[in-house]
Formats: C-alpha cells, structure tokens, sequence
C-alpha cells in the first residue's frame, strides 16, 4: 500500500495534515479513468487513525480506489484556528472545499464516509457541493433539528454566550505532564466499547511532543465549544433536499430513533437510493467492526459507484 502525505494550506492561515492511501498497483500505474476517489471526515475529539482500519482494507480490497484521510482544524496533527474563531459547520465545510481544490478533486466525484460529526458534515458538504459527491456514507450520525424555529436565537445568545465565555477566560497552564500510557487509560475511560488495538490508534495523532520535549493534547480545547448555528426542521428537509448523493446510513442498534425520525423519513422521501443498516457494536463501531462496515460499503459502492 503507498501512502502520500499531504499539508494543505487554508485561507485562515492554517493547514490540515494527512495523507492519500493507493494500492501499490494504481501507484506504480499513476492512476487511471477507473479510480474512485474518497474523503474520510472524522469525528470530534478525534483524528484520522479512526478511518485507518477501514480505509485500508477498503484500498486492498478495491486497489482501484484512492482514499484521503486528514485531519480537521484543530484535531490530531492539523493546524488550531486563531483565538476566537468559531469550529462552526461553514467552517468545517469551507476546509473540506479547500482540500478539494488543493487536490483537483473538484474536477471528479468523489465520494465521502463520515463518522458522528463527520458524517453531519460530509451530508451538508454533500448538500452544499452536489455536482461534486456521488456517494455518501454517514455513520452513527445525520443531521438533525436541534432546536425549534421559534428558539433558533435564544439558542444563539446562549451559544455566542458560551464562546465568549470561553475564549475570555484565563489560559490554562500547561505546565503539567502526560504520559502516552495515562492518555491510553484515558481514553480507554472516553470511549467505552473500542478496542486496546483502537484506543492506540487514536491516541497515536492525539499527542505528540513540544520543544521542550514534554509530551502535550494535540486538540484545541475550543473544539469544545458549541457551535453557534443549530438546525431547525426546515433547515434539515432543504438539506436532505439539495443531497443528490446515493446515501448509506450505518447506525448502532440502539439508534435513537424518536430523534432522527423526520430525518429518516426526509432521506426516504428525497433520496431514492438512501439504505439504513445497523451494526451491533458501540459508537466507534467502524474502529470495532472493521469487516462488517467495509461489507457495507462495498457493497453499496458496487451498487450506485459509477
């Protein structure tokens, strides 16, 4: 399997880091008209190794196709917006464009697998960009209406309320320090149900050293922060709407349907190619059942892959 780093610049002044995974045969042949191209988006406080089991056994089982794993603003080992700056949904969709461009992968489909906010955003990408995606697969997450219409700025006044809140306050010292094993058990604690093999994964681009040699979070602590702009059930149907993307939708059983249900129902009723399936496995089922949802996939990529 080949493997090229990318750094992508942005017009905050940033870059997001990753890389490009082909198998060894389409590298040596530098391509071809045959190829099917893929972004994977990560979820929050995650980072792109969450994609590597995955992303991989799909490479050596289709080597035709060629898959971009990075990592977003402010996770693993991309850059941190500038103090104050919102990690809002525009935001998150706008730096997906940009790696598109810097690709030249605007000039073909492609197509997206999205984990938890990274499904909500590959759909809205999807949504904004439609010329651009042929297919999507959203796992354990679509979006969804947040808040009712008639609430949508006290939900705004809170939000902005927090973020000043939160970017006003002193820094927190970093004078502490962490250990690779303690991060482990950490989030060992966070993300209950992944494996030993899974938790290393993650924690692998969630730390890294500082000049001094001492070893530090990779994230931004502002990721934390809520974004400022809910969705309402209007804007949710426009979305599912605008989607032309065959959509593959993989959720845990225990899917809480009551809060997806007008989602769902929206998917059925614009999206003629829209599958649900449901995999018996924890949040980060895609790290745990790496067989199954690759199963998944390509199946549906043989289905509605052009």
């Amino acid at each position: 399997m080949f493997r090229t780093n990318v750094s992508i610049p942005c017009i905050w002044g940033g870059n997001l880091e990753g890389f490009v995974l082909k198998s060894d045969k389409a590298a040596d042949n530098g391509g071809s008209n045959n190829t099917k191209k893929i972004i994977c988006i990560h979820g929050w406080l995650d980072n792109l190794n969450s994609f590597l089991p995955v992303a991989e056994k799909l490479v050596t089982d289709r080597p035709n196709y060629e898959i971009l794993l990075y990592d977003r603003a402010g996770h693993g080992f991309s850059s941190h917006l500038p103090k104050g700056c919102e990690y809002s949904m525009a935001h998150v969709v706008q730096d997906l464009h940009c790696v598109v461009l810097n690709l030249g992968w605007e000039k073909t489909k492609f197509s997206i697998l999205g984990h938890s906010y990274g499904a909500i955003y590959g759909i809205t990408y999807a949504a904004c960009y439609p010329e651009e995606v042929e297919c999507v697969v959203a796992m354990d997450s679509i979006p969804w209406s947040e808040t009712p219409t008639e609430d949508v700025f006290k939900a705004y006044r809170t939000r902005i309320d927090a973020s000043l809140q939160f970017h006003t306050k002193p820094p927190r010292p970093v004078d502490y320090d962490i250990t690779t094993e303690g991060f482990i058990q950490l989030t060992k604690l966070r993300r209950p149900g992944l494996t030993d093999e899974g938790v290393k994964l993650i924690v692998e681009r969630s730390v890294r050293r500082d000049k001094d040699n001492k070893l530090r979070i990779t994230f931004d602590e502002a990721i934390k922060v809520y974004p400022v702009y809910p969705y309402t059930d209007e804007l949710v149907r426009s979305l599912f709407r605008n989607l032309k993307a065959s959509t593959l939708v993989i959720f845990t059983k225990n899917v809480d349907e009551a809060k997806y249900k007008n989602s769902f129902d929206y998917m059925r009723e614009f999206n003629p190619n829209f599958e649900l399936e449901l995999i018996d496995g924890p949040h980060d089922f895609h790290l745990t059942h790496v067989k199954e949802v690759v199963d998944l996939i390509e199946r549906y990529f043989d289905k509605y892959l052009k």
